[in-house]
């Protein structure tokens, strides 16, 4: 008599267990690294904004707008007129780690980067129906984190308040999407 051999159910069934656990368990660490580049570039702004402030309160002046920048440190000087505009944005991340407020290394022209791995830049201007101010903007955050920083930082709502953007970052598949220009004003 030829016995054939086989899986049983039962071992079949441990099997698909111990896959679907496996998969279960990749999804969900896909998770907690998402949330914590998201609580990451929150914390990037937080702690720029207070680092700008910071400078300001130290030296009298906004970063890479400081007209006393080069005689203090050799950097390129801004014109001092409390507006971070033109060049003297290429100047903030300088003067910041020239201070010893923020981590790294600056050249003029250099932006900190965000979780994501693209430019926090600055400027002066009007965006997305918000008033002249000086603001960061965080180029390319997904969805999920631009509406993240605007419900941890402001009123999550993606066309008021001092943190906007041009799209509802949080409207359908835009979640998932790449969110242009997300911008903070401080």
């Amino acid at each position: 008599m030829n016995r054939q051999r086989g899986f049983t159910l039962v071992e079949i069934a441990i099997v698909l267990v111990i896959i679907g656990l496996l998969i279960g368990g990749i999804l969900r660490g896909r998770t907690f690294i998402e949330n914590a580049k998201i609580k990451n570039v929150i914390k990037s702004a937080e702690s720029i904004t207070a680092a700008i402030y910071a400078y300001q309160d130290r030296y009298g002046f906004l970063p890479g707008d400081d007209n006393t920048a080069n005689t203090r440190w050799g950097a390129v000087n801004g014109n001092g007129n409390g507006q971070i505009a033109g060049n003297e944005a290429g100047n903030v991340a300088n003067h910041l780690e020239r201070a010893g407020l923020v981590s790294g290394h600056y050249l003029s022209g250099q932006y900190i980067k965000h979780k994501y791995g693209n430019d926090i830049r600055f400027g002066y201007g009007a965006v997305a129906a918000h008033a002249n101010g000086n603001y960061m903007n965080f180029i390319n955050l997904p969805g999920r984190a631009a509406d993240a920083l605007d419900k941890a930082l402001d009123d999550g709502v993606y066309n008021t308040g001092n943190i906007r953007s041009a799209t509802n970052y949080n409207l359908g598949t835009n979640e998932d999407a790449v969110i242009a220009s997300t911008v903070y004003y401080f």
